[in-house]
């Protein structure tokens, strides 16, 4: 039986790296730019990433349509609120590494640098705060539960430990 499974992970893998090898070809890099008409932020993987966790979520905690709707605009806001914090964390980064490879930049500009970085990301964290306590106020208390062991999962690197008491 072992040998079975070995078998099928094995052409598992190799099928999947020839896909990806094959597709890797045809696309072309994407590099970060400080062009003014350029964006930092890729608005179509945002999209994709949204969409991806909303349906994992809504599946996790089983979802009526209603929660749907407004835990869905809750992260459209979210989203929509972060887009501009998030370009401007990934412009300083640009221009913290720039500093690094600098000759001129001193270690004071750079430490002020990284602390600027590190206030847009607590801001960040603060509104994804608010509207995790948002949401939560939209779950029931069985939903809060299962997103509560869903996270120690997490937490102990065993996702599926989370969800063994809920069956």
């Amino acid at each position: 039986m072992n040998n079975s499974l070995l078998r099928i992970a094995v052409a598992t893998t190799i099928t999947i790296s020839a896909v990806a090898i094959g597709f890797g070809g045809q696309s072309q890099p994407v590099f970060a730019s400080k062009a003014g008409s350029e964006s930092f932020v890729d608005k179509d993987l945002e999209k994709a990433l949204k969409k991806h966790f909303e349906r994992r979520f809504f599946n996790l905690i089983d979802a009526d349509e209603k929660q749907k709707e407004d835990i869905g605009d809750l992260i459209d806001s979210q989203l929509n609120a972060s887009r501009p914090l998030r370009e401007k964390i990934k412009e300083r980064a640009s221009d913290l590494a720039d500093m690094m490879s600098s000759d001129s930049a001193s270690d004071q500009e750079i430490s002020e640098m990284v602390k600027e970085i590190r206030v847009l990301r607590e801001n960040i964290q603060d509104k994804r705060l608010d509207t995790i306590l948002k949401i939560r106020k939209r779950l029931s208390s069985e939903q809060r539960k299962v997103v509560a062991a869903r996270f120690k999962g997490v937490l102990t690197g065993n996702p599926r430990l989370g969800l063994m008491g809920m069956q």
